[in-house]
């Protein structure tokens, strides 16, 4: 008896050793993990970037339709819309990870799981529904970056009256199927790290250009007009496109409860950096602005390395937009095929969208109207509607009251007007554009 007494405590000291041995593990596995995550200022770098790609070089454009005074004041307010619609779906994904005891969620998921009470088994629609907007959102933007890197190179060879653009993206093609079969995201890291600093280069060299050459704002209309004002909103809506990386952004922070600070911050740089983008080139150029600000710099070799820069980084930043929609439609793949299919059809599928993009690039290649139609098509859903929608549908049994229920009711409003009126207003632009035989805006 006392033996056994003796093998029982013996037992319990060596199980409570494991226990504490497992602890420590744990909570050393955590720090590891922690340390890896993402700190609020490379949060709100990230969110930065995600803004000064060839939408924020259409701005100057945009103003153009929007005035001198409207023009500022709407950028801030779309700035702003989509800064609270961006609270929102963080607000939804803390709420509903701790409802269905879930570590983090993307926006179609959050789509579907907010949906669960009331669509049940059919929920998996919202997810779908979300997922195909990111997908032509993201391919829509490659479309327009291949457009505006065929432009550049047509503006820098001084061929443009001898060589269409459109030759120039087929020519384009194949490199960017190449480009697409980097499927690791470490590789991704640094084609992203190398397009961030040419864009950024580029940028400030512009900034510097404008600010060099502005003109009087008084000579030009303070408010463009109702009829170009959806133009304005469209491209608006595209420039900020924080929001299809602010979810999976605040799965990666290292402190989840600072990101709405997080997203403040960087809607203040975004929004400050715009304006003065947007003002100071419709003002530096006026009606003579382009569908990229990058097209009205002067022909001489410091602007033409410039433009060469800023077309690069627009070129290496295709694979990272790229990536999303890969993710999306792999998990479709591996459950139908098995693994070994999967890794052929992934490269047919890569090579697939790829040569899609480029052909609506060929299509259509008129960067503003094209903005402006991926604006209104995605932007107007992304940003505006699903948030509120999402939100209404996560709280309406959590004490939502009536205000923020009005307030959602009139967000979906403004979503789908914005929706149907940018999307007829950009299609009847791009057929005006092929009429008059003016592709290059």
């Amino acid at each position: 008896m006392v033996v056994e007494k003796g093998l029982l405590a013996e037992k319990l000291k060596e199980s409570t050793k494991n226990k504490e041995s497992e602890k420590v593990n744990s909570e050393e596995n955590f720090e590891n993990k922690n340390d890896e995550k993402t700190t609020n200022i490379a949060a709100i770098m990230h969110l930065f970037k995600a803004s000064i790609g060839t939408g924020i070089l259409s701005l100057p454009a945009a103003f153009k339709d929007g005035g001198t005074i409207v023009g500022p004041l709407g950028l801030i307010l779309v700035a702003l819309l989509t800064a609270h619609c961006m609270q929102m779906l963080i607000n939804c994904s803390r709420f509903i990870c701790k409802k269905f005891q879930c570590e983090y969620l993307s926006y179609g998921e959050l789509a579907e799981l907010c949906c669960k009470p009331y669509l049940g088994d059919k929920s998996k629609s919202a997810k779908n529904i979300v997922d195909i907007s990111l997908t032509i959102n993201q391919l829509g933007m490659c479309s327009i970056y291949i457009v505006f890197v065929a432009k550049t190179i047509v503006e820098i060879s001084a061929t443009k009256m001898i060589i269409d653009a459109r030759l120039i993206i087929l020519v384009l093609t194949p490199f960017a199927v190449l480009f697409s079969f980097v499927r690791s995201l470490e590789k991704i890291a640094y084609i992203s790290t190398m397009a961030n600093v040419f864009c950024v280069f580029g940028l400030l060299m512009i900034l510097q250009f404008l600010g060099r050459n502005l003109k009087n704002p008084g000579i030009y209309p303070m408010f463009g007009g109702f009829g170009s004002l959806p133009t304005f909103l469209n491209i608006a809506l595209f420039a900020f496109d924080g929001i299809t990386i602010a979810l999976p952004l605040y799965n990666e922070v290292k402190h989840p409860e600072d990101f709405p600070g997080v997203i403040n911050i960087s809607t203040v740089f975004v929004a400050g950096f715009s304006v003065l983008i947007g003002f100071f080139g419709y003002i530096a150029f006026g009606n003579n602005i382009y569908g990229s600000v990058t097209l009205n710099l002067p022909d001489n070799w410091f602007y033409n390395i410039v433009k060469c820069a800023y077309a690069v980084g627009t070129f290496f930043s295709i694979f990272i937009k790229f990536y999303v929609p890969m993710q999306i439609m792999l998990p479709f793949l591996l459950s139908k095929f098995n693994e070994k299919k999967v890794n052929k059809l992934d490269y047919l599928l890569r090579a697939v969208l790829v040569v899609i993009t480029c052909l609506c690039a060929i299509a259509i290649p008129q960067i503003e109207n094209f903005i402006s139609l991926i604006g209104a098509i995605t932007g107007s859903g992304l940003g505006i509607i699903f948030p509120a929608l999402i939100h209404s549908a996560t709280f309406h049994n959590d004490g939502l009251s009536k205000l923020v229920l009005g307030k959602n009711l009139l967000l979906i409003l403004i979503g789908i007007v914005a929706f149907f009126i940018g999307t007829y207003s950009s299609i009847i632009a791009i057929i005006f554009g092929f009429r008059s035989n003016n592709t290059y805006i």
